[in-house]
């Protein structure tokens, strides 16, 4: 981790080559989220960099929308009743996630298969979903939360 004027250079974007510049609140508030919700702050801040690259006003092409890209209809569901607002969106898409964590018996990569794809498509294909979208985002979120728990051990 380099610091560089109260910012944190945190996430290297391997696909990029870029480095995202993080706040040490927002920082701050994932790990409130990931806590909030038992989950690792390391697996958040990897769903985070890989959904939206940190920006809270991030909005896909498919209107998925905030720092763990929330789908319009899973919004109510996660309780994300204002997306773009970091806090909201953390702690509703991270109940969300511990959800389809507990539903899928600890699978992490059907949880993460069911955050991208929908659990009915999980269900459907009894495992991860053919879709190569769906595979490689859980190829890398579970690359970039190995690289960020590999980072803190040393």
């Amino acid at each position: 981790m380099i610091h560089f004027s109260k910012v944190l250079l945190f996430s290297l974007l391997p696909t990029l080559g870029l480095y995202a510049a993080v706040s040490p609140k927002l920082i701050q508030n994932i790990e409130d989220a990931a806590k909030r919700s038992f989950l690792d702050p390391k697996l958040v801040q990897a769903v985070v960099a890989v959904e939206s690259n940190f920006d809270s006003k991030a909005t896909s092409h498919k209107g998925a929308m905030g720092l763990m890209q929330v789908m319009p209809e899973t919004a109510d569901y996660c309780d994300v009743h204002e997306p773009h607002h970091a806090v909201n969106n953390l702690m509703g898409a991270c109940e969300c996630l511990r959800k389809l964590i507990n539903r899928y018996q600890g699978n992490l990569q059907l949880a993460l298969a069911a955050y991208n794809a929908g659990p009915s498509n999980v269900e459907r294909y009894k495992g991860i979903p053919p879709f190569k979208e769906t595979r490689n985002y859980v190829k890398r979120i579970l690359r970039k939360y190995s690289e960020l728990k590999n980072r803190s051990s040393r």
